[in-house]
């Protein structure tokens, strides 16, 4: 049952205002008990002379991995800020599952299932106390700006938004908050978005990498340029094999103990349809992007006209056109949605649409996300196959337009 949050009260009740920040912010999400990367984390943070009131993370301090108590134990030590995420309201309120907004029966429902109980009972009562005091949000005043922590949103903790989640949804968060930027987590992809002068900022996740097949986690660190502020993504290694077996041995889900070494999520039901597409994609943006805000490249990949790493760009083709690109994208994701044809279907209809038009980019996503879906590859072809009929008949077809043309100037 997901933690009742009442939100017809005054915006105070679940605000904490911590007054103006000054110098650089690290920011991240998203700890889920994984007590090696926040470890690393933590380095990291010393390393670059960031004081540990200028470490935000944006809730879900325990979680999925096997060491939850620890986990608290070195981030109370270490003194960082959090806000609370669904899994710290969930505790709080003693329920029996985590509050995420899975679909009922799904992979993730039944997971959670065995490691939110898990958690709960590897915690002790003193870190369940002080959990129970973590605020729900936060603000704070930066280079002239207001700066809001959410976990999903301001309105519902477990709501999943994403780069491609409509800009609706991301406005009624800067409105109600009152902010210039937001900073989010939840849903474990590290993202930028500007919406009209304001800032969306996910810095990603520590615990789980972001399925892109690596095994990097992300963090985000802010600060000033001026009078603006710049903001950049980062990601790290870390000990993920031991965090992997600790869960092995405490008998964990194997398939999140696995996404750990192979950098893909097990399943992507709670993903929309462009953010299913760049799965084991790695997550890059170009050295020369705007402001360098970018996301590293781990490595160089050959120069071609269709690069595959490209396809994680679709989501900024909104920057030139930004009314007519997120309106289309609005228009993308609600095709997709289940309706009179099952999402199987419609990604087969989109992997023989895709050789049809000649996208090697979609034939990638939609190949893949044909395998999520339990497609076969002699139904995969045999789509192919009907796209190719219909296109040779289109060009044939017009043959008797020709035909006709030549009948009339022969005469």
């Amino acid at each position: 049952m997901l933690f009742p949050i009442i939100f017809d009260t005054a915006m105070d009740e679940k605000m904490k205002h911590i007054g103006p920040k000054r110098g650089r912010l690290l920011l991240f999400g998203g700890v889920y008990g994984n007590l090696q990367a926040l470890e690393k984390l933590i380095a990291i943070a010393e390393h670059n002379n960031i004081a540990s009131e200028n470490c935000i993370c944006t809730g879900d301090i325990t979680g999925y991995c096997a060491q939850p108590e620890e986990t608290v134990q070195l981030f109370k030590k270490w003194g960082a800020l959090s806000i609370a995420g669904n899994v710290e309201l969930q505790l709080a309120n003693n329920s029996e599952d985590c509050g995420c907004d899975f679909k009922a029966g799904g992979r993730c429902d039944s997971f959670s299932k065995l490691w939110f109980p898990y958690t709960r009972g590897h915690l002790s009562k003193e870190s369940l106390q002080w959990i129970s005091e973590i605020p729900q949000n936060i603000s704070f005043d930066y280079a002239g700006k207001k700066i809001t922590v959410v976990h999903g949103s301001y309105e519902n903790v477990s709501e999943f938004i994403f780069e491609s989640t409509a800009v609706d949804t991301k406005k009624q968060c800067f409105k109600q908050t009152k902010s210039d930027i937001v900073i989010a987590g939840h849903c474990g992809l590290p993202f930028n978005q500007a919406i009209d002068q304001k800032l969306w900022l996910n810095p990603g996740v520590i615990g789980m990498p972001a399925n892109d097949g690596t095994t990097r986690v992300w963090y985000m660190i802010l600060e000033t340029e001026g009078d603006d502020v710049k903001y950049t993504h980062r990601s790290y290694e870390y000990d993920h094999q031991t965090a992997q077996q600790l869960m092995y041995k405490n008998h964990l889900p194997e398939a999140y103990a696995d996404t750990l070494a192979s950098g893909i999520w097990d399943n992507m039901e709670i993903l929309p349809e462009l953010e299913r597409m760049v799965q084991g994609i790695p997550i890059g943006l170009d050295k020369n992007s705007e402001q360098h805000n970018e996301i590293k490249t781990p490595k160089k990949m050959a120069d071609s006209y269709y690069n595959p790493k490209d396809l994680r760009k679709f989501g900024k083709i909104t920057e030139w056109s930004e009314e007519l690109g997120n309106k289309f994208f609005d228009y993308y994701g609600k095709v997709f949605e289940e309706g009179a044809l099952s999402a199987r279907e419609k990604s087969l209809i989109a992997l023989a649409v895709s050789h049809v038009v000649k996208c090697p980019y979609c034939i990638d996503a939609y190949t893949k996300d044909g395998l999520q879906r339990g497609i076969t590859k002699e139904e995969m072809m045999e789509a192919v196959h009907t796209g190719a009929a219909i296109e040779s008949g289109a060009t044939l077809v017009h043959a008797v337009q020709m035909m006709n043309k030549h009948d009339k100037l022969s005469m």
